[in-house]
Protein backbone atom coordinates (compact mmCIF):
# COMPACT_ATOMS: atom_id res chain seq x y z
CA UNK A 1 0.00 0.00 0.00
CA UNK A 2 1.01 3.63 -0.56
CA UNK A 3 1.39 6.27 1.66
CA UNK A 4 -0.54 8.64 0.43
CA UNK A 5 -3.72 5.53 0.10
CA UNK A 6 -2.99 4.53 3.95
CA UNK A 7 -3.27 8.50 5.01
CA UNK A 8 -6.29 9.22 3.17
CA UNK A 9 -7.72 6.06 5.11
CA UNK A 10 -7.21 7.52 7.91
CA UNK A 11 -8.39 11.00 7.21
CA UNK A 12 -11.71 9.28 6.35
CA UNK A 13 -12.09 7.22 9.83
CA UNK A 14 -11.07 3.87 8.56
CA UNK A 15 -10.07 1.14 11.32
CA UNK A 16 -6.58 0.86 13.16
CA UNK A 17 -5.62 -2.64 14.29
CA UNK A 18 -3.04 -5.03 14.44
CA UNK A 19 0.55 -4.54 13.28
CA UNK A 20 1.72 -2.13 10.42
CA UNK A 21 5.16 -2.09 8.27
CA UNK A 22 6.03 1.49 7.26
CA UNK A 23 8.96 1.91 4.83
CA UNK A 24 9.92 4.35 2.14
CA UNK A 25 12.27 7.26 1.12
CA UNK A 26 9.87 10.11 2.13
CA UNK A 27 10.70 10.98 5.66
CA UNK A 28 7.91 13.79 5.73
CA UNK A 29 5.45 11.26 5.10
CA UNK A 30 6.58 8.89 6.78
CA UNK A 31 6.38 10.83 10.12
CA UNK A 32 3.45 12.13 9.13
CA UNK A 33 2.03 8.92 9.10
CA UNK A 34 3.47 7.81 12.62
CA UNK A 35 1.88 10.99 13.67
CA UNK A 36 -1.31 10.62 12.53
CA UNK A 37 -1.59 6.74 13.84
CA UNK A 38 -0.60 8.25 17.25
CA UNK A 39 -3.53 10.97 16.70
CA UNK A 40 -6.41 8.04 16.79
CA UNK A 41 -5.49 7.91 20.73
CA UNK A 42 -7.48 10.11 23.28
CA UNK A 43 -4.89 13.13 23.59
CA UNK A 44 -5.74 13.51 27.32
CA UNK A 45 -4.76 9.32 27.87
CA UNK A 46 -1.91 9.54 25.10
CA UNK A 47 0.94 9.33 27.44
CA UNK A 48 -0.17 6.14 28.84
CA UNK A 49 -1.63 4.99 24.84
CA UNK A 50 1.35 5.36 22.82
CA UNK A 51 5.03 4.04 23.34
CA UNK A 52 8.02 3.77 21.05
CA UNK A 53 10.65 1.38 21.32
CA UNK A 54 13.90 1.22 19.87
CA UNK A 55 16.01 -1.11 19.22
CA UNK A 56 13.96 -3.71 21.49
CA UNK A 57 14.29 -7.34 22.18
CA UNK A 58 11.47 -9.24 20.31
CA UNK A 59 9.74 -10.18 24.00
CA UNK A 60 9.76 -6.43 24.33
CA UNK A 61 7.20 -5.74 21.48
CA UNK A 62 5.16 -8.74 22.00
CA UNK A 63 4.84 -7.44 26.04
CA UNK A 64 3.82 -3.86 25.09
CA UNK A 65 1.61 -5.27 21.93
CA UNK A 66 -0.03 -7.56 24.46
CA UNK A 67 -0.56 -4.59 26.98
CA UNK A 68 -4.66 -3.67 27.11
CA UNK A 69 -5.33 0.45 26.24
CA UNK A 70 -6.17 2.46 29.47
CA UNK A 71 -9.71 3.29 29.06
CA UNK A 72 -9.38 4.03 25.16
CA UNK A 73 -9.95 1.74 22.26
CA UNK A 74 -6.74 1.56 20.81
CA UNK A 75 -3.08 1.80 21.96
CA UNK A 76 -0.28 2.49 19.75
CA UNK A 77 3.39 1.17 20.00
CA UNK A 78 5.97 2.00 17.49
CA UNK A 79 8.71 0.27 17.10
CA UNK A 80 12.23 1.59 15.62
CA UNK A 81 15.55 0.54 14.43
CA UNK A 82 15.05 -2.77 14.97
CA UNK A 83 17.59 -5.18 13.79
CA UNK A 84 16.79 -8.51 11.10
CA UNK A 85 16.99 -11.32 14.70
CA UNK A 86 14.01 -8.89 16.15
CA UNK A 87 12.27 -8.85 12.42
CA UNK A 88 12.73 -12.60 12.16
CA UNK A 89 12.07 -13.44 15.85
CA UNK A 90 8.09 -11.68 15.17
CA UNK A 91 7.43 -12.74 11.78
CA UNK A 92 4.55 -15.11 12.87
CA UNK A 93 3.14 -12.87 16.18
CA UNK A 94 3.21 -9.67 13.72
CA UNK A 95 0.50 -10.98 11.71
CA UNK A 96 -1.87 -12.45 14.61
CA UNK A 97 -1.03 -9.04 16.92
CA UNK A 98 -4.03 -7.80 19.03
CA UNK A 99 -6.32 -5.51 17.31
CA UNK A 100 -6.62 -3.59 20.38
CA UNK A 101 -2.98 -2.26 19.74
CA UNK A 102 -1.70 -0.42 16.52
CA UNK A 103 1.68 -1.92 16.28
CA UNK A 104 3.95 0.08 13.95
CA UNK A 105 7.05 -1.16 12.80
CA UNK A 106 9.26 1.71 11.32
CA UNK A 107 12.46 1.24 8.58
CA UNK A 108 12.80 3.92 6.33
CA UNK A 109 14.48 3.15 2.98
CA UNK A 110 13.41 1.10 0.28
CA UNK A 111 11.13 -1.63 1.30
CA UNK A 112 13.14 -4.20 2.32
CA UNK A 113 11.63 -7.18 -0.11
CA UNK A 114 13.85 -9.82 1.38
CA UNK A 115 12.60 -9.35 4.92
CA UNK A 116 10.38 -12.09 6.54
CA UNK A 117 8.56 -9.77 8.72
CA UNK A 118 7.95 -7.47 5.57
CA UNK A 119 6.79 -10.19 3.65
CA UNK A 120 4.43 -11.10 6.12
CA UNK A 121 3.07 -8.09 6.50
CA UNK A 122 2.85 -6.80 3.44
CA UNK A 123 1.12 -10.16 2.07
CA UNK A 124 -1.72 -9.29 4.69
CA UNK A 125 -2.04 -5.84 3.21
CA UNK A 126 -0.64 -4.18 6.12
CA UNK A 127 2.93 -3.01 4.84
CA UNK A 128 2.92 0.79 4.12
CA UNK A 129 5.57 2.63 1.81
CA UNK A 130 5.85 6.59 2.08
CA UNK A 131 7.41 7.31 -1.56
CA UNK A 132 8.64 10.81 -3.23
CA UNK A 133 5.95 12.42 -5.03
CA UNK A 134 5.85 12.58 -8.41
CA UNK A 135 6.57 17.10 -8.80
CA UNK A 136 2.90 17.74 -9.55
CA UNK A 137 1.67 16.11 -6.28
CA UNK A 138 4.22 17.86 -4.64
CA UNK A 139 3.14 20.96 -6.37
CA UNK A 140 -0.50 20.36 -5.02
CA UNK A 141 0.83 19.63 -1.61
CA UNK A 142 2.53 23.22 -1.86
CA UNK A 143 -0.79 24.82 -2.80
CA UNK A 144 -2.75 22.77 -0.01
CA UNK A 145 -0.17 23.83 2.66
CA UNK A 146 -0.62 27.69 1.68
CA UNK A 147 -3.61 27.64 2.07
CA UNK A 148 -3.77 26.10 4.88
CA UNK A 149 -1.41 28.53 6.16
CA UNK A 150 -3.05 31.99 4.85
CA UNK A 151 -0.29 32.13 2.33
CA UNK A 152 -1.19 32.57 -1.61
CA UNK A 153 1.15 31.25 -3.73
CA UNK A 154 1.57 31.89 -7.17
CA UNK A 155 1.03 28.44 -9.57
CA UNK A 156 4.73 29.30 -11.29
CA UNK A 157 6.66 30.07 -7.89
CA UNK A 158 5.12 26.13 -6.65
CA UNK A 159 6.73 24.86 -9.46
CA UNK A 160 9.83 26.92 -9.13
CA UNK A 161 10.16 25.78 -5.64
CA UNK A 162 9.65 22.41 -6.49
CA UNK A 163 12.12 22.71 -9.74
CA UNK A 164 14.89 24.53 -6.61
CA UNK A 165 14.45 21.94 -4.11
CA UNK A 166 13.13 18.80 -5.26
CA UNK A 167 10.03 16.78 -3.57
CA UNK A 168 11.34 16.91 -0.20
CA UNK A 169 8.09 17.86 0.95
CA UNK A 170 9.75 19.19 4.53
CA UNK A 171 12.35 21.16 2.71
CA UNK A 172 9.23 22.91 0.59
CA UNK A 173 6.80 23.18 3.65
CA UNK A 174 10.11 24.92 5.40
CA UNK A 175 10.99 27.03 2.36
CA UNK A 176 6.84 27.90 1.87
CA UNK A 177 6.45 29.05 5.29
CA UNK A 178 9.52 31.00 5.12
CA UNK A 179 8.87 32.39 2.20
CA UNK A 180 5.52 33.65 3.70
CA UNK A 181 7.03 35.79 6.40
CA UNK A 182 9.38 37.37 3.62
CA UNK A 183 6.31 38.82 1.56
CA UNK A 184 4.46 39.00 4.51
CA UNK A 185 1.18 38.50 5.88
CA UNK A 186 -1.82 38.30 3.21
CA UNK A 187 1.20 39.14 0.58
CA UNK A 188 1.33 36.88 -2.40
CA UNK A 189 4.23 34.77 -3.29
CA UNK A 190 5.89 34.87 -6.73
CA UNK A 191 8.00 33.09 -8.66
CA UNK A 192 10.15 36.83 -7.86
CA UNK A 193 9.85 35.99 -4.41
CA UNK A 194 11.38 32.44 -4.74
CA UNK A 195 14.30 33.73 -6.92
CA UNK A 196 15.21 36.11 -4.83
CA UNK A 197 14.95 34.12 -1.38
CA UNK A 198 15.35 30.34 -2.05
CA UNK A 199 19.00 28.61 -2.77
CA UNK A 200 18.66 25.98 -5.46
CA UNK A 201 19.49 22.46 -4.57
CA UNK A 202 22.68 20.68 -5.89
CA UNK A 203 20.44 18.66 -7.78
CA UNK A 204 18.74 21.69 -9.99
CA UNK A 205 22.47 23.72 -9.96
CA UNK A 206 23.97 20.16 -11.86
CA UNK A 207 20.91 20.22 -14.25
CA UNK A 208 21.18 23.87 -15.45
CA UNK A 209 25.33 23.41 -15.52
CA UNK A 210 24.73 20.02 -17.70
CA UNK A 211 22.58 22.46 -19.73
CA UNK A 212 25.15 24.63 -20.96
CA UNK A 213 27.54 21.54 -21.84
CA UNK A 214 24.96 20.03 -23.81
CA UNK A 215 23.90 23.20 -25.62
CA UNK A 216 27.95 24.04 -26.15
CA UNK A 217 28.39 26.76 -24.06
CA UNK A 218 30.75 24.84 -22.43
CA UNK A 219 33.16 28.01 -21.05
CA UNK A 220 29.42 29.25 -19.08
CA UNK A 221 29.02 25.53 -17.86
CA UNK A 222 32.61 25.32 -16.56
CA UNK A 223 32.95 28.65 -14.75
CA UNK A 224 29.44 27.61 -12.93
CA UNK A 225 31.00 24.18 -12.06
CA UNK A 226 33.93 25.47 -10.77
CA UNK A 227 32.53 27.91 -8.30
CA UNK A 228 29.98 25.05 -7.25
CA UNK A 229 32.85 22.31 -6.14
CA UNK A 230 34.68 24.95 -4.67
CA UNK A 231 31.81 25.77 -2.67
CA UNK A 232 32.28 24.80 0.97
CA UNK A 233 28.67 23.12 1.11
CA UNK A 234 28.72 20.83 -1.54
CA UNK A 235 30.31 17.69 -2.00
CA UNK A 236 32.44 17.18 -4.84
CA UNK A 237 31.79 13.35 -4.51
CA UNK A 238 27.85 14.04 -4.01
CA UNK A 239 28.19 16.38 -7.60
CA UNK A 240 30.24 13.73 -9.80
CA UNK A 241 27.05 11.33 -8.28
CA UNK A 242 24.74 13.99 -9.72
CA UNK A 243 26.48 14.49 -13.10
CA UNK A 244 26.87 10.77 -13.46
CA UNK A 245 23.10 10.08 -12.59
CA UNK A 246 21.88 12.54 -15.16
CA UNK A 247 24.39 11.20 -17.99
CA UNK A 248 22.80 8.28 -17.48
CA UNK A 249 19.65 8.97 -18.61
CA UNK A 250 20.91 10.26 -21.50
CA UNK A 251 22.75 7.37 -22.52
CA UNK A 252 19.67 5.08 -21.75
CA UNK A 253 17.59 7.44 -24.00
CA UNK A 254 20.54 6.45 -26.85
CA UNK A 255 19.79 3.19 -26.52
CA UNK A 256 16.12 3.34 -26.20
CA UNK A 257 16.13 6.02 -29.72
CA UNK A 258 18.36 3.03 -31.22
CA UNK A 259 15.59 0.79 -30.72
CA UNK A 260 13.09 2.87 -32.52
CA UNK A 261 11.36 4.04 -29.15
CA UNK A 262 9.78 7.81 -29.34
CA UNK A 263 10.22 10.62 -26.62
CA UNK A 264 6.96 9.63 -24.77
CA UNK A 265 7.80 5.87 -24.67
CA UNK A 266 11.28 6.79 -23.42
CA UNK A 267 9.76 8.88 -20.83
CA UNK A 268 7.42 6.16 -19.56
CA UNK A 269 10.02 3.44 -19.66
CA UNK A 270 12.65 5.99 -17.59
CA UNK A 271 10.11 6.74 -15.67
CA UNK A 272 10.80 10.85 -16.12
CA UNK A 273 9.25 13.28 -16.65
CA UNK A 274 8.20 14.56 -20.36
CA UNK A 275 10.25 17.47 -20.23
CA UNK A 276 13.41 15.70 -18.64
CA UNK A 277 12.68 13.12 -21.21
CA UNK A 278 12.79 15.63 -24.15
CA UNK A 279 15.88 17.19 -23.34
CA UNK A 280 17.97 13.49 -22.49
CA UNK A 281 16.73 12.78 -26.28
CA UNK A 282 17.46 16.58 -28.00
CA UNK A 283 21.20 15.37 -26.07
CA UNK A 284 21.16 11.98 -27.02
CA UNK A 285 21.06 12.64 -30.62
CA UNK A 286 24.69 15.17 -30.36
CA UNK A 287 26.64 12.42 -29.69
CA UNK A 288 27.28 8.72 -30.50
CA UNK A 289 26.76 6.21 -28.58
CA UNK A 290 30.59 5.22 -27.69
CA UNK A 291 30.96 9.12 -27.30
CA UNK A 292 28.25 8.97 -24.59
CA UNK A 293 29.63 5.77 -22.72
CA UNK A 294 33.18 7.61 -22.97
CA UNK A 295 31.47 10.47 -20.47
CA UNK A 296 29.63 8.29 -18.03
CA UNK A 297 32.81 6.19 -17.75
CA UNK A 298 34.61 9.64 -16.90
CA UNK A 299 31.83 10.21 -14.39
CA UNK A 300 32.03 7.11 -12.96
CA UNK A 301 36.15 6.87 -12.52
CA UNK A 302 35.74 9.88 -10.34
CA UNK A 303 35.01 8.07 -7.21
CA UNK A 304 37.71 5.39 -8.49
CA UNK A 305 40.50 7.72 -9.21
CA UNK A 306 40.11 9.50 -5.96
CA UNK A 307 40.30 6.33 -3.73
CA UNK A 308 43.72 5.89 -5.11
CA UNK A 309 45.06 8.98 -4.88
CA UNK A 310 45.26 9.84 -8.40
CA UNK A 311 42.90 12.91 -8.70
CA UNK A 312 41.03 15.15 -6.05
CA UNK A 313 37.38 14.57 -6.99
CA UNK A 314 37.33 18.69 -8.11
CA UNK A 315 39.62 18.16 -10.26
CA UNK A 316 38.66 14.92 -11.59
CA UNK A 317 35.11 16.59 -11.95
CA UNK A 318 35.84 19.42 -13.17
CA UNK A 319 38.62 17.46 -16.06
CA UNK A 320 35.57 15.15 -17.28
CA UNK A 321 33.45 17.91 -18.10
CA UNK A 322 35.76 19.42 -20.41
CA UNK A 323 37.01 16.61 -22.05
CA UNK A 324 33.31 15.27 -22.82
CA UNK A 325 31.51 18.40 -23.44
Amino acid sequence: MDGLTFLKGIANGEALGGAYYFCGEDAYSLNKGIRAVLERTNPDLRDMNAQVLKSPAPGEVQNAAETLPFFDERRVVVVTEFDADTANALEAYAVNAPESTVLVFVRPGKPPLTNPLYKALNKAGRAVSFDPLSAEQAEAFLQKRARDNGIPLDTAAASLLVLYLGVDLGALENTLLMLGAYVGFGSRVTRKAVETCVNPSAEYKVFTILDDLWAGNKKKGIAELTGLVNSPTESAMGLATLFERNVRVVVNAKQLLLGGKTEAQIAEILGVKPFVAQKAVRNAKKRTMKQLSDALNAFISIDWKQKQGLAKAEDALVLACSENF
